[in-house]
């Protein structure tokens, strides 16, 4: 754990600050249009509009106001030539969100959000498609001007659905309570400034600040109480078992009925109330209540729904701004605790903050900010398909009459674990499943993360149009991960921890000139850039299991422990400079330029971009037409990050033998030439807003192609090697992004406000190299595989189909089974589009906004469903009560015949996993209601002096679904990272529904 205080770490940013910079920023604005003030304060700009209310409605900023856009930078959103769009944090924080990254669904156009509802889970956001086939395709997240590192540490083997606990990604520790503003950058004309990092555009998070003049004091508190929403329906007709009887047992010279302990399955006999036999729990002596004690073969009185619990959600923020003569300041500190719907699970999180800024002379400005952030994680739930996965438990494999209160005995007074799944009736020892309480109470794990983050700086002014600014960025945090198997588990005991250490430092000076020449603005600025990242990895593993119950330490592993460590650094330096020149508030032309020099890479790269603007509402002077701007943009930049030694060839270390070190050749050679990922955009766009701003849209085409794909290129193994890293091949990416806003009704006392955003993207692998058609991504646990194929969309899920005749028809083969047709591409996981719509309104001081949040498209695969239905458990399986007439599957024979081939139940199940992968395909089309939110401000007669304000806000979200194709899996749920691997359910946990209550108070 990196020890370090607030106090010491804001000082090291000031060393560092004052080793490479002198000089730091006051932005100026010139001619804001009259309906807009712009107070310069803590290097951010407070609008105000005299038309301008406060709402909640996602809604891009005045036409005519101020948008932050790259390096932090403030422009007249009139000047700019590419496509942003800023939602408030009010939005954020009224709603009651925990993660500022999975708020912006449905809430930004051009924006795909995956959002599940695990606790604490991973966040994957992407815009404009997917541009790398094995790089990263994240935006760069952006706080307060520090690049915040958004690392998901989930393992490939948790990423692929095959077990392991979802950590969630870095970015949850930014507090939304503090947010103000979030300005998205779609593309590569809007985020050319900050180089390789923003190929795949940028969000950028602007925090609270003091007010010149003002001072306020808030505390914000809220619950909320989160439920199983979407989940498998479970047959509850049959029961566990591979027989349709009960078999026998003679215990003590009497004959009992008992079950199947040793099966995971559910193809055991009807319920029959009249039907009684010795239950799992039966042959423990100090269980007096239940030992050898015959019970009804019926259905469970607590099922699979009664082991969760209501989670909740505790958030309390206390804030308070003041503005002294020439100083401002905010402090800010947030407690979050999360428990989730899994028994023994929480998130505990605590931010604090301060954010200053003070005028030392006319000309002298300085300004800081500082984020310390303690995240705390205890038990998260594994999912996908592992030892440890409730889900997999509950809905791929078990036995349908096992009753949940009974099931929470668990353990034996000797700390052995009570199984279900015994391995006979004598021998309690599980044989393939845990008791789910032992699992939640005994297999724990824990996780810790330490992190600072902030910036500090000076602005110059040399004269009333040149200013100098100059500001270094730190982001530095530890995390530290155990988890651990007891003794006594189905599993091999074991002991696991995971010590990890990041910090990035960005030294930046930049020099500003702005000045006007008659009918001409110009707008220019030139600056460097030094960032300099290291991060380290220590990992430590039990060998052979364990010796000593309930000790978790290295030194109690049966071998010797295995450890490995590894360290990383990278560096990049940068020259760049922007050039804006307008003409009568009418005419804007930009270009910009980056100069990158990278430690991982041989040779340096250039960025440039070049966007225009036409504001025609400047010429047309009508009363109906309130703004109107044609834009264009092209930008060359780089597709992704690069791996900081992906230009040489390492060997590898591997596990001794016999007390021997072994080491080997890797798998991937390096390529010391590779160049990065080039990414060329070039969009259009129309801007507009009628009859006094009460109908506005903004409407962008894009057509994005990116070359010189980084892909491990298969070589002969003769070679040593069974990869070789090149640059090859070709992918891109067209598509629209709309937004539309009208508001219908606008009264002094009521208002209804609409919002509209819709993206539709086309994503295409053009080529690879030469004859290479496709690279697999992953495999499944099981059967399919995820690939990027050429001539398909990026993220194909590769299977087997039915076979079809010239009818149309799926044909059976001579046992009655579906015929499978060879390995083929059966969807990808990219959708079609996606749309949010938001309503909003307002009467005097009560607000009512809502959204539904929509996606059209794309597949995913379901282990789920493919075991569910093997096993016997999902509600499918019991054929409507009537397994024993068995199935004959809809289709013909290879002659043509309608198929006649009758299937025992069992039988017909175990086809879902032996034949056609596509039975387990699924659209990941949904309709969402997102979120709602009624708020009320109390009026200052209920309040009186005391207050300024209290504002009480009830909210939902993931309220409601439809259109799902498989009812039981939410396509949000189909993902256990925000990396590349994308739609291989493996085993996930019910979705859920959350409703709370947050109360603002304004002192």
């Amino acid at each position: 754990m990196i020890k370090i205080t607030i106090l010491s770490f804001y000082f090291v940013l000031l060393r560092k600050f004052y080793k490479f910079v002198r000089y730091k920023n006051n932005l100026i604005m010139k001619k804001l249009t009259a309906g807009v003030l712009a107070l310069v304060l803590s290097s951010s700009f407070a609008v105000a509009n005299a038309q301008k209310k406060k709402s909640d409605t996602v809604r891009t900023q005045e036409i005519e106001g101020v948008v932050v856009t790259a390096l932090g930078i403030k422009r007249e959103k009139k000047a700019l030539g590419y496509a942003s769009q800023e939602i408030k944090g009010d939005l954020i924080s009224d709603a009651g969100q925990t993660n500022a990254v999975s708020a912006l669904s449905g809430n930004v156009a051009g924006v795909q959000v995956t959002a599940p509802s695990s606790m604490g889970g991973s966040t994957r956001i992407t815009m404009r498609g997917i541009s790398s086939v094995t790089g990263e395709n994240r935006p760069l997240i952006v706080v307060d001007g520090i690049p915040l590192d958004n690392s998901n540490i989930n393992s490939v083997d948790t990423q692929r659905g095959a077990g392991g606990r979802d950590y969630g990604d870095a970015t949850f520790d930014i507090n939304p309570d503090d947010i103000e503003s979030v300005t998205v950058l779609k593309g590569g004309p809007a985020a050319a400034l900050y180089g390789y990092r923003a190929g795949n555009g940028a969000i950028i998070y602007t925090t609270k600040s003091a007010k010149r003049g003002r001072t306020e004091v808030q505390f914000n508190t809220g619950v909320s109480f989160e439920s199983i929403y979407i989940r498998p329906k479970l047959q509850n007709q049959y029961g566990g078992g591979l027989e349709s009887t009960l078999p026998t047992a003679n215990i003590n010279g009497q004959t009992y009925n008992i079950t199947d302990f040793g099966t995971d399955e559910s193809w055991g006999p009807k319920y029959d109330p009249n039907l009684y036999y010795l239950g799992w729990n039966s042959f423990d002596p100090e269980y007096a209540n239940d030992y050898m004690k015959l019970k009804q073969w019926v259905a469970p009185k607590k099922d699979v729904d009664d082991f969760f619990r209501v989670g909740t959600t505790y958030t309390n923020n206390f804030s308070v701004s003041k503005s002294f003569e020439n100083t401002n300041v905010r402090l800010s500190y947030t407690n979050t605790k999360i428990n989730g719907i899994v028994p023994n699970s929480e998130i505990k999180k605590d931010n604090l903050s301060m954010n200053i800024s003070s005028s030392l002379s006319d000309k002298l400005k300085a300004e800081g900010i500082i984020n310390y952030v303690h995240t705390a994680g205890f038990n998260r739930p594994e999912q996908g398909y592992g030892d440890n996965s409730l889900a997999q438990k509950f809905y791929q494999w078990g036995q349908r009459q096992l009753d949940f209160s009974e099931l929470k005995d668990y353990k034996l007074s000797n700390g052995m674990q009570r199984s279900w799944n015994r391995t006979s009736w004598d021998d309690g020892t599980p044989n393939f499943s845990d008791n789910p309480y032992w699992t939640i109470y005994e297999n724990t794990s824990q996780d810790s993360r330490h992190r600072f983050f902030g910036n500090a700086g000076l602005t110059y002014n040399i004269s009333k149009k040149v200013y100098l600014a100059g500001k270094v960025y730190g982001d530095v945090y530890s995390q530290t991960i155990s988890s651990r198997v007891a003794i006594g588990s189905a599993a091999l005991p074991e002991y696991n921890i995971q010590k990890r250490n990041n910090s990035e430092f960005n030294y930046e000076g930049r020099i500003h000139y702005n000045d006007n020449f008659g009918d001409f603005s110009l707008n220019t600025f030139a600056g460097f850039n030094i960032m300099n990242r290291k991060w380290d990895v220590l990992n430590g593993n039990s060998v052979g299991g364990l010796i000593i119950p309930g000790l978790y330490n290295l030194s109690n592993s049966v071998e010797p422990a295995q450890s490995s460590n590894a360290s990383y650094h990278l560096g990049v330096k940068s020259l760049f400079a922007s050039v804006s020149l307008g003409y009568k508030n009418m005419l804007f032309v930009e270009a910009t330029g980056r100069n990158d020099w990278f430690s991982m890479l041989n040779d340096d790269q250039f960025y440039p971009s070049v966007t225009g603007s036409f504001v025609f509402s400047n010429v047309l002077k009508t009363n109906w037409l309130s703004f109107g701007k044609l834009r264009a943009g092209w930008s060359q930049i780089a597709g992704g990050s690069a791996d900081p030694y992906i230009r040489g060839t390492y060997a590898t270390i591997g596990t001794p033998f016999l007390g021997d070190p072994i080491y080997s050749t890797p798998a991937t050679n390096g390529e010391p030439a590779i160049l990065p990922e080039m990414k060329t955009t070039k969009e259009i766009g129309l801007e507009a807003s009628f009859f006094k701003n009460r109908v506005g849209f903004d409407f962008t085409y894009y057509d994005v192609k990116t070359t010189d794909l980084i892909i491990p290129l298969p070589i002969d193994p003769s070679t040593g090697y069974g990869f070789k890293r090149i640059n090859a091949g070709e992918m891109t990416n067209k598509g629209i992004e709309a937004s539309v806003n009208v508001s219908p009704i606008r009264t002094s006392d009521f208002s209804w406000d609409i919002t509209w955003n819709f993206a539709r993207n086309r994503n295409k692998l053009v080529e690879l190299q030469g004859d290479l058609q496709n690279y697999i991504l992953t495999n499944a646990p099981f059967r399919v595989q995820l690939a990027a194929q050429v001539g398909y969309s990026y993220g194909v899920i590769l299977g087997t189909d039915f076979v079809y005749d010239a009818n149309g028809n799926k044909v059976v083969d001579e046992n009655g089974f579906y015929k499978a047709s060879e390995i083929k591409p059966l969807g990808s996981v990219l959708p079609d589009y996606n749309m949010g719509f938001r309503n909003s309104f307002k009467y005097k001081n009560l607000s009512l906004s809502f959204l539904i949040d929509i996606q059209k498209g794309g597949k995913y695969f379901s282990t789920t469903h493919m075991w569910g239905m093997y096993s016997g458990m999902l509600e499918e399986s019991a054929l409507g009560g009537n397994r024993e007439a068995g199935v004959i599957l809809p289709g013909v024979k290879e002659d043509g015949t309608a198929n006649d081939i009758l299937l025992n139940a069992p039988t017909w199940g175990g086809t879902y996993y032996s034949t056609v992968d596509a039975q387990n395909v699924f659209d990941a089309s949904y309709i969402k209601l997102r979120d709602i939110t009624l708020s009320y401000d109390l009026p200052k007669s209920v309040i009186g002096n005391a207050l300024q304000g209290v504002r009480v806000s009830a909210f939902a979200r993931n309220l409601f679904a439809w259109n799902l194709a498989f009812k039981g899996i939410d396509p949000e749920n189909t993902a256990y990272g925000s990396g590349n691997i994308q739609g291989l359910e493996g085993g996930s946990l019910p979705s859920t529904r959350m409703y709370g209550i947050n109360v603002n108070f304004k002192f």
